[in-house]
């Protein structure tokens, strides 16, 4: 007989234990209640300390708006102002660059935009949209 293969004297003996099992129930010590109960004392005030400790904070912090909570995410309204308010200028030229100049950046990769075909874009695609070229025209 194999390792895994039983036979019907070992099943007999496995329902008998199974049997017994069922019949006591395991109770545990009543020194692991006590301690178990204080336990959960103590994590309950814990829990209930921290969460009066979240409602006072609350209550004395005003609340702030986006624009404030992005100020302070970057280090401040000093860090984002700067001495030449670099960080303002870098976030405007960073907008500029990413919304003015999408069409014409897809176009100067190779991109067809408005339904032309690629040739026909790389054909007559200028660099500079007519504003730039207004701008430049207009410096002295």
């Amino acid at each position: 007989m194999g390792m895994t293969e039983m036979s019907d004297e070992d099943d007999i003996r496995l329902e008998d234990f199974f049997a017994q099992a069922r019949q006591v129930a395991p109770e545990p010590a009543p020194a692991l209640l006590a301690q178990m109960a204080l336990q959960a004392e103590v994590i309950l005030a814990e829990r209930q300390a921290a969460t009066a400790a979240a409602r006072a904070k609350a209550a004395v912090a005003p609340r702030r708006g986006l624009l404030a909570t992005l100020a302070e995410t970057f280090g401040g309204w000093r860090a984002l102002g700067g001495m030449a308010g670099g960080m303002a200028t870098a976030t405007v030229a960073g907008l500029w660059i990413g919304i003015a100049q999408a069409p014409n950046l897809m176009q100067s990769a190779g991109f067809a935009t408005n339904g032309t075909s690629t040739a026909a874009v790389s054909e007559t695609s200028s660099y500079l949209n007519d504003g730039d070229i207004l701008a430049l025209a207009l410096v002295d």
